[in-house]
């Protein structure tokens, strides 16, 4: 799912079976009203849409909120560009080897994160039509330091966790991404940190704070483990600069407030608002703890 701007309106895609373990599939792109919780439209598209965990990088709205990007995977993968107005796919962009969907700030294009530590950079058009994507130099090494595929915008730029706790900054603001700089969390700290989850980064604009789900005693397979603590990084002296404990959370997100508020959640249906105490040091404090049922998996704020 992913938010408009103003908070007025929810977008999700949803694959329907016909006889669920074989047989015909529908994809559904639906646009909700988030007041009512009532339905607004749906119309169908295509056939191809990815079957996975929900992911933030995996439904995207460009620039101006005309066009929806949906990932697809069969398993070749590839994005459907979706004319939200018009109600349907308006094309279908081959991304082969590559994963997610990052929306530049302006204009019609998307980064996607490849497989073979490199970065793409796709562009199309209101008619269909779409360029040869710009392809990075290798950036990261997908076998000593692999990153997680849903990272954040800060900016001009994309800012991706690895495994082993370091952050790649990437401009796509050019025709072909680049890396700007990489940034070391977990270097001379003790315990064998490491960061953990799914959407395990959060960006606060206002203060230009990132937050960071963390675990200690890391090993081969534990960056799914829930997170023992959340990291404050600041983005202008790029340091860690609070650690508080959590509450074995995979997802964090962020309000753009100028006090952030941080929302956690974990697999057992547990969402924890934290109140941020901005100052040299960041310190965190549970404010309010919710249960949902289920596994929350998505999370999205309208601030």
């Amino acid at each position: 799912m992913v938010l408009s701007a103003d908070g007025k309106t929810m977008y999700t895609t949803s694959v329907y079976f016909e006889r669920y373990t074989y047989g015909p599939i529908t994809n559904v792109f639906h646009t909700w009203d988030v007041d009512t919780l009532k339905i607004k439209s749906e119309f169908e598209f295509g056939d191809k849409m990815a079957h996975v965990e929900s992911q933030p990088a995996l439904l995207a709205l460009s620039s101006d909120e005309a066009y929806a990007l949906a990932q697809n995977a069969t398993p070749a993968t590839s994005v459907s560009v979706i004319d939200i107005a018009a109600g349907s796919a308006l094309a279908e962009i081959p991304t082969p080897g590559c994963w997610g969907i990052f929306p530049s700030t302006s204009g019609m294009k998307f980064t996607t994160i490849c497989g073979d530590g490199t970065f793409q950079t796709y562009s199309y058009a209101a008619d269909g039509t779409f360029g040869d994507p710009g392809k990075s130099e290798k950036i990261f090494d997908v076998d000593d330091d692999a990153l997680f595929t849903n990272g954040v915008r800060v900016g001009d730029t994309l800012v991706y966790v690895s495994y082993n706790g370091n952050l790649y900054v990437v401009d796509d603001s050019g025709e072909v991404p680049v890396l700007s700089e990489t940034i070391a969390l977990t270097e001379g700290v003790l315990g064998k940190w490491a960061p953990s989850g799914s959407e395990l980064i959060a960006y606060n604009a206002p203060t230009n704070t990132a937050f960071v789900l963390m675990h200690s005693g890391s090993y081969d397979g534990s960056h799914k483990n829930g997170a023992e603590q959340i990291w404050a990084v600041d983005m202008d002296s790029k340091t860690v600069v609070g650690r508080a404990a959590a509450h074995h959370e995979n997802g964090l997100m962020v309000t753009q407030t100028e006090e952030p508020m941080l929302y956690g959640a974990n697999e057992e249906g547990e969402v924890y608002l934290y109140s941020v105490e901005m100052s040299d040091e960041v310190f965190l404090e549970v404010a309010e703890e919710f249960n949902i049922a289920g596994w929350p998996t998505v999370m999205e704020l309208d601030r």
